[in-house]
C-alpha cells in the first residue's frame, strides 16, 4: 500500500522541525561562548548558522530524487548541512570535504546497483537448441530528423555561449565597480550562471547542468577573471554549494509541475547582495590571538623583539598554498615610531611589502600599527594592529602573547571569516615561533 501524499508532507515536517531544533540549540551554545560575547562575533556565528540551516529545509522540500545514487548523495549533503549547524565556525571545511561524501555515496549507490549474477535454473534433459540471431540494423534516420538534431544542437551550443557571455560581462562589470570581494561575486555569478544555463539549454538535469556550468567558469576564471589558484580554491566550494542548491530546487520545480518550489531561491539571490554597501554588510573588525610559552626571561624576549625579523621555520602547509610569502624583512627597535618592513612574493599577485610602525610602548607590551600594505594580500584583508605582550612564568619561561586586529575585506561572511580566522590564527603562531627567540626553539 502506498503512503498517501500526507504521510509524505507530514515526514518533511518532522525533518524541518528538527533540524530548526538543532539549529536553536547549536545557537543557544555558541551565543554563550565567552569569546564570541568578548569579540562581538555574534552577527557572524547567527549568520553561519541560518546560512545551513536553510540550505537544509530547501533541500528537504525539494523532490526527492528516484536514482540510487541521487537519494545517497541527497543524505549526504544534509549530512554536511547537519555538521554546518553544528560546528558554523567550520563550515568552509565541512563544505570542503562535502565533494568525499558525495564520492562515497556515489561509490555505494553503485556498489548497491551492481549487476548480479542470476539464479541458476534448473535445466531438463530435453534442452532446447540454441537459435542465434542476428542483430537487427536500426533503421537510417531521414534527412529532415538529421536537421532537427544539428539544429537542436546549434541551438543549444549558442545558449551556452549567450550564457557565459552574460556572465563574464556581469563580471567585468562586478570588477569595474570593486564589488569582487563582495557576495555578488561568490553567490549572484554562479546563481546567474546556474540558473541561465537551466532556462536556456532545457537539459534533463538541471543539477548536472549547473554544476557542469560552473566547473567550466572555475577553469576558465584564471582567464576571464584574471584570478590565481588560490582564490579558485577558495571560491570552488561556495560556487559548488549555489550550483547544486539551484540545480535540485529546478529539478523539483520541473518534476512537480504546478509547485512554486522555485520562490525557495529568493532567499539565495538576495543574500548574493552582502557587502555591497556597508548596511547589509556584517561587522568586518576581526582579531585572533595566539599563545606560547617560550623557553627565555621576560628581558630576553623583549631584546629578540627588538631585533630584525628572523623567519627561520616553514610556513603552515595552508599558507602554503597560494598565498604570498614573507621573503624579507627589516627595521628594528622597541620606540615608538620604530617601523618593521616585510616584503611579500611568490603565490597570487605582485611581490609587495607591508609596513608596521610601534605606536605605543608599555612594560611588557608593544603595539603596532599597519602604516602601508601593498601585497596581494590587502585583497582579501586589511591589517590594522598587531598587539604582542609577554609576561613571566618563572625564572626561565615567559608566555608570549600575539594579538593580530584586521578588517576582512571578502563576502560572505559565513564562508570567508572561519577562512580567515584560521589564516590569521596560523600567521599569529608563527610569527611567535620565529620573532620571539628565533635562534632558539623551546
Amino acid at each position: 500500500m502506498q503512503p498517501s501524499g500526507n504521510n509524505r508532507v507530514s515526514r518533511e515536517g518532522y525533518w524541518i522541525l528538527a533540524i530548526l531544533g538543532l539549529a536553536f540549540v547549536s545557537l543557544m551554545i555558541w551565543l554563550r561562548d565567552p569569546y564570541a560575547l568578548s569579540t562581538q562575533r555574534i552577527p557572524v556565528i547567527v549568520i553561519s548558522i541560518f546560512v545551513p540551516t536553510i540550505f537544509a529545509v530547501v533541500l528537504i522540500m525539494a523532490h526527492r530524487p528516484t536514482t540510487r545514487s541521487g537519494q545517497y548523495s541527497r543524505f549526504a549533503t544534509l549530512g554536511v548541512l547537519l555538521l554546518g549547524i553544528i560546528v558554523p565556525r567550520s563550515l568552509p571545511f565541512i563544505i570542503v570535504l562535502a565533494p568525499l561524501a558525495w564520492l562515497i555515496a556515489y561509490l555505494l549507490a553503485k556498489y548497491h546497483d551492481r549487476p548480479r549474477p542470476p539464479a541458476p535454473v534448473a535445466t531438463t534433459r530435453a534442452a532446447t537448441p540454441l537459435i542465434r540471431t542476428s542483430p537487427v540494423p536500426s533503421a537510417p534516420l531521414s534527412p529532415a530528423v538529421r536537421a532537427e538534431r544539428l539544429r537542436r544542437r546549434k541551438l543549444t551550443l549558442l545558449a551556452i555561449v549567450l550564457s557565459f557571455t552574460i556572465v563574464s560581462v556581469a563580471g567585468r562589470l562586478i570588477y569595474g565597480r570593486h564589488l569582487e570581494t563582495t557576495s555578488l561575486m561568490f553567490i549572484g555569478i554562479p546563481a546567474m550562471l546556474g540558473i541561465l544555463l537551466v532556462f536556456t539549454v532545457r537539459p534533463e538535469s538541471a543539477l548536472a547542468t549547473a554544476m557542469t556550468g560552473i566547473t567550466f567558469v572555475l577553469l576558465l576564471s584564471a582567464i576571464v577573471f584574471g584570478e590565481g589558484v588560490i582564490c579558485i580554491l577558495m571560491a570552488a566550494p561556495i560556487f559548488y554549494l549555489v550550483g547544486a542548491i539551484i540545480g535540485a530546487v529546478l529539478d523539483g520545480e520541473r518534476r512537480t509541475q504546478g509547485r512554486t518550489q522555485a520562490m525557495l531561491l529568493v532567499p539565495l539571490l538576495l543574500m548574493s547582495f552582502e557587502g555591497t554597501s556597508d548596511r547589509i554588510s556584517l561587522p568586518r573588525e576581526e582579531s585572533v590571538t595566539a599563545k606560547r610559552v617560550m623557553a627565555a626571561g621576560p628581558d630576553e624576549i623583549a631584546s629578540d623583539l627588538a631585533a630584525p625579523l628572523r623567519f627561520n621555520t616553514k610556513l603552515p602547509f595552508y599558507l602554503r598554498l597560494g598565498f604570498p610569502r614573507p621573503v624579507s624583512a627589516s627595521g628594528a627597535g622597541l620606540q615608538v615610531g620604530s617601523r618593521r618592513r616585510i616584503g611579500f612574493a611568490g603565490g597570487e599577485g605582485k611581490p609587495g611589502a607591508l609596513v608596521m610602525e610601534i605606536v605605543e610602548v608599555a612594560p611588557q607590551k608593544v603595539t603596532f600599527h599597519a602604516v602601508s600594505d601593498e601585497s596581494k594580500v590587502a585583497h582579501w584583508l586589511r591589517w590594522e594592529d598587531a598587539v604582542v605582550s609577554w609576561r613571566g612564568v618563572d625564572e626561565t619561561h615567559t608566555e608570549v602573547t600575539w594579538t593580530l586586529r584586521y578588517r576582512r575585506n571578502l563576502d560572505p561572511a559565513w564562508y570567508f571569516e572561519p577562512w580567515e580566522h584560521y589564516g590569521t590564527g596560523l600567521a599569529a603562531e608563527y610569527l611567535i615561533e620565529n620573532v620571539m627567540m628565533p635562534a632558539k626553539k623551546p
